[in-house]
């Protein structure tokens, strides 16, 4: 029987990575589970058994077993890995007081060395945090090395002490800058490894059992040159005319390792195929079909896919996938329904979506982009474009990274990845209209949420595929601007004035080398030369067209020149778009059909330039915080919640939880009656405030809602009475004391079933309800994540003293919000805070009104790798 405590938390349940690229499941421990767990006992060797129990304990007895298989999920934790039904690591924790535990991991002697003890100890760090423990202890035997670097290498702060034989290991779990590096740089290898076979493979395997034949059909010609092999009646022919080899069924195929597979079968065909298919050393699926979680209800779910894949400890693309497509040197896998091969090059392309990948690739065509790897995830039911990006990032030939997104499926991941690979290479991505669409309905955290999202991380956002390969073109050939200055060279009087109105909120100035229309091309050439050596430009834009015909040779050459040196130069010629011969010296200058996708392109590239010398500074801590009791009122608040359900915390609830963050509201009361009103002020002391409590009043003194420095029992009576005209005259009305007069802010943070916890702020009033002048940041925080959540907004000039005004303690207002930032991180059940208005003044912030919505369900821990649910 479960004993008192917790229900069985399925949200820890995850698919993790291990180090060598296969995956394996986490769950907390069941009950039923005793058979398991005693075979994987006895199944250990002496050393493994005497470095855990501290005894040789050759089998649990049936008394011990019950207790390590029965916990409650609170004050005993348990988490087992399992590889199918059997169980190969085991980590658990019990509790000793309010705020440690005891920690202990036992791994499968056949299973060490693949990193099972590191990734048990994060999920089991994560689901410690969400029970409010805050430290781990350990007592590990000197001779278990490995173990005890699992606790040292994990980035946090172990205090080791000797004694009895014993070395004694304590450390904080609390996630710090050291710690979310180890995590992500883990996260990094296992996910890159896991996806090396999907796209390096040394062999493509086709299979198809004729459903969606055509589909397998072009993939299988368009492997000519390439070690395949074809499964399946429908590519007979096929095979043949490439020069694969050919089987009628799984069966026949070679034992060369094939270890990519390019599936088209109806969906019951690919979950029989997974196993075999896994079995004979494939460790990656494209599927290209589709028909799974169709309205036919025999359909297989996606979910059932994804299941199989993983116990199969395959990495699966699609389903409806356009295909992958691997370009470098002359070695070319053209995994894709496209005919034509990519060129092998700097570039990268992932497209979520099927259907758009044909899109893409004729714009890369277009442009005549030079790609190394392209990847289209279709339903994206395992990999993902965060899997793609881990990939990626350990390829040193990949300048640039083009992406077309239509959801985050991990919004938190895809942050925190993006983050890091944009530290090294710009990732452009295009937001498909269905995710935008989608946030406006998820509700209140504004339509620009995910594009704000995006360029906190370094993802540079275009508005059109067009822009977006234009742009990545740019990048895989030029470095990036060192400043905002602009050049201009060109042979036409209103081009030039056209740039500089383009260009001018870059530079309002820029360097303009204008010739005259018919200037003949060697003066064009010795222009270009002469610009190439002055200092007093970043970037230059050359519009060349001349009056009679092509542009000639030694001109081109001449651009191309130019933008050979360190600083990127950008050209637009009639009859020339992207990658061209002409404009090619020791390096490209990408041109661009027009003035317009050349400045576009531009300020990309600006606001990357400008994204790489930010310094983001450290993790946020803000002091005084208080997480025990506030995960402990939480846990009180919810432990009766339906599941779904919103609870809205009361007023005096709302302030004992902001207070556990150091976040202090301004007192208030609610009445009823004049005599209660005037008991509020006289206890809250003169001036007071007098507020409507009805949501679309409360605010708005311009509505008659509020009524302000109300400072004696007359003007009280009058205030309170106008104030009821204007609302039920049933609802109370609340009196607060008068605060420092201020710039009214909104802080927000909550979980958008998009974009997961998102911290917001904006200026109250007009600029954030009818203009959406609000900035947007995904938790955990950094130092200039605040800075940048305050001076990003369009009325920041009202908090820094504008036309000589005095300026607000931005310091103070930045602390609020590092401190909303920290609640909404620590707490994973807290849905909504909303921290409306806040007061900044030369003073501080006072907050007047704040709300807490939380909910029953948890998120999982950001600190713990796991692969999309």
């Amino acid at each position: 029987m479960q004993p008192a405590g917790e229900p069985y938390p399925r949200h820890w349940e995850a698919d993790v990575l291990l180090r060598d690229g296969s995956t394996m499941r986490i769950r907390p421990i069941r009950p039923t589970d005793a058979d398991a767990l005693q075979a994987f006992h006895v199944a250990q060797s002496e050393e493994s058994i005497y470095f855990r129990f501290f005894a040789p304990l050759r089998r649990l007895p049936e008394r011990d077993l019950e207790r390590l298989v029965t916990v409650d999920h609170v004050d005993r934790v348990a988490l087992v890995v399992v590889s199918g039904a059997a169980i190969v690591a085991v980590g658990r924790y019990d509790r000793i007081d309010a705020d440690s535990a005891e920690v202990a991991f036992n791994v499968s002697d056949v299973y060490q060395g693949r990193g099972l003890g590191s990734v048990l100890l994060e999920h089991l760090a994560a689901a410690a945090r969400e029970r409010g423990v805050s430290t781990f202890v350990a007592d590990v035997l000197p001779g278990n090395a490995k173990m005890i670097r699992v606790f040292t290498d994990a980035g946090y702060d172990v205090v080791q002490r000797y004694e009895d034989g014993v070395i004694s290991l304590s450390f904080t779990i609390e996630a710090t800058d050291r710690s979310l590096e180890v995590v992500a740089s883990r996260e990094q290898r296992t996910d890159a490894a896991s996806m090396r076979m999907l796209l390096d493979p040394t062999g493509v395997l086709v299979v198809t059992d004729g459903h969606d034949a055509a589909f397998a059909r072009r993939v299988a010609s368009n492997l000519t040159g390439t070690l395949a092999h074809c499964v399946g009646e429908a590519l007979a022919d096929v095979a043949a005319q490439a020069g694969h080899t050919w089987s009628a069924d799984l069966a026949g195929a070679p034992e060369d390792p094939l270890q990519l597979a390019v599936v088209a079968a109806s969906p019951h065909a690919v979950l029989d195929l997974l196993a075999p298919l896994a079995a004979r050393g494939v460790r990656g699926v494209v599927l290209l079909s589709d028909g799974f979680d169709a309205p036919d209800g025999d359909a297989p779910r996606l979910s059932d896919l994804v299941t199989a894949a993983r116990e199969a400890g395959l990495r699966l693309i699609g389903p409806r996938s356009f295909g992958v497509s691997v370009a470098r040197g002359d070695r070319v896998v053209n995994a894709t329904l496209r005919t034509e091969p990519l060129t092998p090059g700097p570039s990268a392309f992932f497209c979520q979506s099927g259907a758009m990948a044909q899109e893409m690739m004729d714009e890369v065509e277009t442009y005549g982009a030079r790609v190394g790897t392209f990847v289209s995830a279709g339903h994206r039911a395992d990999v993902s474009g965060n899997d793609v990006l881990q990939y990626l990032a350990g390829q040193s030939d990949v300048r640039v990274v083009g992406m077309y997104l239509e959801s985050l499926g991990n919004p938190r991941k895809f942050a925190r990845v993006a983050s890091r690979v944009s530290a090294a290479v710009p990732v452009v991505a295009v937001v498909g209209a269905s995710q935008r669409e989608r946030s406006r309905e998820a509700g209140t955290l504004g339509r620009g949420a995910v594009e704000e999202a995006m360029l906190a991380a370094g993802v540079l956002v275009a508005p059109t595929m067009r822009a977006m390969v234009a742009a990545t073109t740019l990048f895989a050939h030029q470095e990036l601007p060192r400043g905002a200055r602009v050049a201009v060279l060109t042979t036409a009087a209103s081009v030039a004035r056209l740039v500089a109105a383009q260009v001018a909120h870059l530079d309002p100035d820029p360097v303009v080398v204008q010739l005259p229309w018919a200037s003949p091309p060697g003066a064009v050439v010795e222009a270009a030369a002469t610009l190439a050596t002055r200092e007093d430009w970043d970037v230059a834009l050359a519009v060349y067209s001349p009056p009679l015909g092509p542009p000639e040779a030694e001109v081109l050459e001449a651009i191309a020149r130019l933008g050979s040196g360190e600083r990127p130069v950008l050209a637009v010629v009639p009859g020339l778009v992207g990658v061209t011969p002409g404009l090619t010296h020791e390096r490209t200058v990408p041109a661009f059909p027009s003035v317009e996708d050349a400045v576009a392109a531009l300020e990309l590239a600006d606001a990357y330039a400008r994204w790489r010398r930010t310094d983001r500074g450290h993790l946020v801590a803000p002091d005084g915080v208080d997480l025990r009791r506030a995960r402990e009122l939480v846990a009180a608040e919810v432990a009766h919640a339906a599941p779904g359900e919103r609870v809205r915390l009361g007023r005096d609830r709302t302030r004992e939880l902001l207070s556990a963050f150091g976040i202090e509201v301004l007192p208030s009361r609610e009445v009823r009656s004049t005599s209660q009103a005037l008991a509020a002020a006289r206890d809250l002391g003169w001036p007071v405030a007098v507020k409507s409590t009805d949501a679309m009043l409360r605010h708005r003194a311009d509505l008659g809602g509020v009524r302000l420095d109300v400072a004696g029992p007359i003007e009280l009576v009058e205030a309170v009475r106008q104030v009821r005209l204007r609302q039920d005259s049933h609802a109370p009305v609340e009196i607060q004391p008068m605060a420092p007069l201020g710039v009214a802010c909104v802080v927000t943070a909550g979980e958008d079933r998009l974009l997961g916890p998102v911290v917001s702020f904006g200026l109250a009033g007009d600029a954030t309800d009818l203009l959406d002048d609000a900035s947007y940041a995904m938790p955990p925080l950094r130092t200039g994540d605040v800075h940048r959540l305050v001076h990003s907004v369009r009325a920041a000039p009202r908090l820094l003293g504008q036309r000589g005004g005095e300026s607000v303690d931005v310091a103070a207002l930045e602390d609020l919000l590092a401190r909303v930032a920290e609640a909404v991180e620590a707490l994973p059940q807290l849905h909504r805070v909303e921290l409306r208005p806040a007061l900044a003044s030369p003073e501080g912030v006072v907050v007047l009104s704040a709300h807490v919505d939380l909910t029953p369900e948890s998120r999982p821990d950001g600190g713990r790798r796991a692969l999309r649910a």
